[in-house]
């Protein structure tokens, strides 16, 4: 059975034109406005043509077709079923546990562009959970930085609040939209050494699921991230809220 025209993300009337003297392949110029087209949340279960509609729309071979696909395929981003047809499914990116790395050097390792939104840096007194978390006394300060952060295909992804030990120096009116592991690193000389972290399933509240563009009590993974330097002395606690249908972490198993 065809796919329902109806529903796809490509209309059988419409015509793209490749440039087949360009260095880059076909393929990949094809590729790259499927992507686009699909990359926005409402394309989400939505179908694509047939491969005979998708040669007629973009006017190349039936292998290059099948190399787009193979390639959207293998990435998790549509999911092709023989008979019924090819559909766009949630767009996930996953983590990978084994390597301590923030959220900016793995969207980077994976050639995606970082997109942030700062929702605010100030001093405060943390509760005794963090001050725990950090080895703070009572009264002791930290940065609390609250970020919305995802990439420039798929945002928001995730709501981060990370505090920091305010006798790093970390000036307030740094650049946070980038990475904070390199921003420590780089500039305050602050060696990033090891981690501990927790995954949790929840639900989301009103305020986060506002934030994350969700509904109330809809299903989020929640990171709880105690992160050590020189001396095993703790230098930032985070808590990361993920959209569920966005984010996966993995870990590769020996025995």
């Amino acid at each position: 059975m065809a796919p329902d025209t109806k529903e796809a993300v490509f209309s059988l009337s419409e015509r793209f034109v490749l440039d087949p003297d360009s260095p880059v392949p076909l393929y990949y110029q094809m590729e790259e406005i499927v992507r686009d087209r699909i990359s926005d949340n409402g394309a989400i279960g939505r179908m694509l043509p047939s491969e005979k509609d998708l040669m007629r729309i973009f006017g190349v071979s039936r292998a290059t077709v099948k190399k787009t696909l193979d390639n959207l395929s293998n990435e998790g981003m549509i999911e092709r079923r023989r008979a019924l047809g090819t559909r766009v499914v949630r767009q996930e990116i996953t983590e990978n546990l084994g390597r301590l790395s923030s959220y900016t050097e793995e969207m980077e390792s994976r050639g995606l562009t970082v997109k942030t939104e700062v929702l605010g840096v100030l001093h405060h007194e943390p509760d005794e959970y963090v001050r725990e978390k950090l080895a703070l006394a009572e009264g002791e300060e930290t940065i609390c930085l609250r970020r919305l952060r995802g990439t420039t295909k798929v945002f928001p992804v995730v709501l981060l609040q990370s505090e920091l030990p305010a006798s790093l120096g970390i000036s307030l009116e740094e650049d946070f939209s980038g990475s904070l592991y390199r921003l420590l690193e780089k500039k305050y000389r602050v060696q990033i050494k090891w981690a501990e972290e927790s995954i949790r399933a929840g639900r989301a509240t009103s305020e986060q699921a506002q934030r994350l563009d969700i509904a109330p009590k809809d299903c989020v993974l929640i990171m709880e991230r105690q992160t050590f330097g020189v001396q095993n002395r703790p230098v930032e606690f985070v808590r990361a809220v993920y959209r569920s249908d966005h984010y996966r972490f993995s870990i590769r198993l020996k025995r």
